[in-house]
């Protein structure tokens, strides 16, 4: 079994802050996948929410 985990994104894009949820293996996929989808965003924290098994 993979071992993932629910993380809660913080960022800034266009002077907002986002807070965005997914499921990812480690903080850096995380905050890769949200640098991905939103182009420039700026990741200000990055939570664990919890561990998820799938």
């Amino acid at each position: 079994m993979e071992k993932s985990n629910r993380y809660s994104v913080e960022y800034e894009w266009g002077n907002v802050i986002y807070y965005q949820e997914l499921e990812e293996m480690t903080i850096q996929e995380a905050k890769e996948r949200v640098q991905h989808t939103k182009v420039n965003a700026a990741i200000r924290a990055v939570h664990v929410i919890e561990d998820v098994e799938s």
